[in-house]
């Protein structure tokens, strides 16, 4: 499969490549659709979590910050491994 990229993302994945983030460009791209699953992901669970409340289905809010820890490490965590 070949994806053009515009101008601008072209020279965005080089630099990052340039300055060493990367090892080539298809490893910034594929970091780049990961990021954007999780971004899908994150929206999906806010709009469950929008209509929980609106139900009235609520948690108290130290189950929520410990929740909301425990997934920034899964995510910085898997963010070390690539």
């Amino acid at each position: 499969m070949n994806i053009d990229l515009s101008p601008e993302n072209r020279r965005c994945v080089r630099q990052r490549v340039e300055a060493g983030a990367y090892p080539n460009g298809s490893q910034a791209v594929d970091e780049a659709i990961r990021l954007l699953r999780g971004r899908d992901e994150l929206r999906a669970d806010v709009a469950a979590g929008i209509d929980e409340a609106n139900r009235g289905e609520l948690l108290p809010a130290e189950e929520v910050f410990a929740r909301l820890e425990q997934r920034a490490r899964r995510i910085e965590d898997a963010a070390c491994q690539t």
